[in-house]
Protein backbone atom coordinates (compact mmCIF):
# COMPACT_ATOMS: atom_id res chain seq x y z
CA UNK A 1 0.00 0.00 0.00
CA UNK A 2 1.03 3.10 -0.83
CA UNK A 3 2.21 5.36 1.84
CA UNK A 4 -0.91 8.07 2.31
CA UNK A 5 0.89 10.63 4.16
CA UNK A 6 3.94 10.34 1.93
CA UNK A 7 1.48 10.37 -0.98
CA UNK A 8 -0.18 13.69 0.29
CA UNK A 9 2.91 15.50 0.66
CA UNK A 10 4.05 14.73 -3.07
CA UNK A 11 3.40 17.57 -5.35
CA UNK A 12 2.29 16.59 -8.98
CA UNK A 13 4.53 17.62 -10.94
CA UNK A 14 7.28 15.52 -8.93
CA UNK A 15 8.61 12.35 -10.87
CA UNK A 16 7.44 8.96 -9.59
CA UNK A 17 9.03 5.46 -9.39
CA UNK A 18 5.12 4.35 -8.66
CA UNK A 19 3.21 2.82 -11.29
CA UNK A 20 -0.21 1.48 -10.03
CA UNK A 21 -3.67 2.47 -9.43
CA UNK A 22 -5.15 3.39 -5.98
CA UNK A 23 -8.95 3.26 -5.23
CA UNK A 24 -11.43 2.34 -2.99
CA UNK A 25 -11.92 -1.35 -2.10
CA UNK A 26 -15.88 -1.34 -2.72
CA UNK A 27 -18.22 1.40 -4.67
CA UNK A 28 -20.55 1.80 -1.46
CA UNK A 29 -17.16 3.53 0.18
CA UNK A 30 -16.86 7.87 0.11
CA UNK A 31 -14.80 10.08 0.90
CA UNK A 32 -16.64 12.47 4.10
CA UNK A 33 -17.84 14.94 1.30
CA UNK A 34 -19.56 12.38 -0.67
CA UNK A 35 -17.24 12.12 -3.39
CA UNK A 36 -15.42 9.35 -4.65
CA UNK A 37 -11.83 9.14 -6.24
CA UNK A 38 -9.22 6.70 -8.18
CA UNK A 39 -5.77 7.21 -9.21
CA UNK A 40 -3.81 5.84 -11.15
CA UNK A 41 0.06 6.82 -11.68
CA UNK A 42 2.68 5.85 -14.12
CA UNK A 43 5.59 7.89 -13.07
CA UNK A 44 5.10 11.34 -13.90
CA UNK A 45 1.45 10.29 -15.09
CA UNK A 46 -1.48 10.84 -13.04
CA UNK A 47 -4.94 10.10 -14.00
CA UNK A 48 -7.91 10.97 -11.45
CA UNK A 49 -11.15 9.64 -11.74
CA UNK A 50 -13.46 11.69 -9.19
CA UNK A 51 -17.20 11.71 -9.10
CA UNK A 52 -18.97 14.19 -6.66
CA UNK A 53 -21.37 12.33 -5.08
CA UNK A 54 -22.72 8.83 -6.48
CA UNK A 55 -25.38 9.09 -9.24
CA UNK A 56 -23.45 12.22 -10.83
CA UNK A 57 -20.93 12.18 -14.06
CA UNK A 58 -17.50 11.37 -13.81
CA UNK A 59 -14.36 13.76 -14.41
CA UNK A 60 -11.37 12.40 -15.74
CA UNK A 61 -8.67 14.58 -14.96
CA UNK A 62 -5.12 13.75 -16.43
CA UNK A 63 -1.43 15.46 -15.65
CA UNK A 64 1.88 14.62 -17.44
CA UNK A 65 4.77 16.15 -15.75
CA UNK A 66 7.04 15.15 -19.04
CA UNK A 67 4.59 17.18 -21.44
CA UNK A 68 2.93 19.33 -19.47
CA UNK A 69 0.02 18.43 -20.76
CA UNK A 70 -3.15 18.59 -18.75
CA UNK A 71 -6.66 17.31 -19.62
CA UNK A 72 -10.03 17.44 -18.57
CA UNK A 73 -12.82 15.04 -19.94
CA UNK A 74 -10.23 14.65 -22.65
CA UNK A 75 -10.12 18.33 -23.57
CA UNK A 76 -7.35 20.46 -22.77
CA UNK A 77 -7.84 21.50 -19.22
CA UNK A 78 -7.30 25.15 -17.77
CA UNK A 79 -5.12 26.18 -15.07
CA UNK A 80 -8.48 26.29 -13.04
CA UNK A 81 -9.43 23.12 -13.75
CA UNK A 82 -5.17 21.39 -12.82
CA UNK A 83 -5.78 23.47 -9.64
CA UNK A 84 -8.85 21.76 -9.04
CA UNK A 85 -7.35 18.47 -9.69
CA UNK A 86 -4.51 19.02 -6.89
CA UNK A 87 -7.32 19.96 -4.60
CA UNK A 88 -9.10 16.49 -4.98
CA UNK A 89 -6.01 14.55 -4.71
CA UNK A 90 -4.69 16.29 -1.78
CA UNK A 91 -8.20 15.33 -0.15
CA UNK A 92 -7.97 12.49 -1.07
CA UNK A 93 -4.87 11.44 0.44
CA UNK A 94 -5.81 13.15 3.44
CA UNK A 95 -8.92 11.83 3.86
CA UNK A 96 -9.52 8.53 2.85
CA UNK A 97 -8.30 5.49 5.28
CA UNK A 98 -5.51 3.08 4.38
CA UNK A 99 -7.89 0.23 5.50
CA UNK A 100 -10.93 1.53 3.08
CA UNK A 101 -8.40 1.39 -0.16
CA UNK A 102 -6.64 -1.31 -2.47
CA UNK A 103 -3.65 -0.96 -5.04
CA UNK A 104 -3.72 -2.40 -7.94
CA UNK A 105 -0.24 -2.91 -9.44
CA UNK A 106 0.27 -3.61 -12.86
CA UNK A 107 1.73 -7.17 -13.75
CA UNK A 108 5.69 -7.08 -13.86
Amino acid sequence: MVQLQEAANTALNEDQDFVGTIAFRSEEISLPDGSSMALGIDGPHWVLVYQKEKGEQFHVYEYDNKTGAFRKDKKAGTHEEYQEMRGHVKYFFEHAHTEDLVTIMPPR
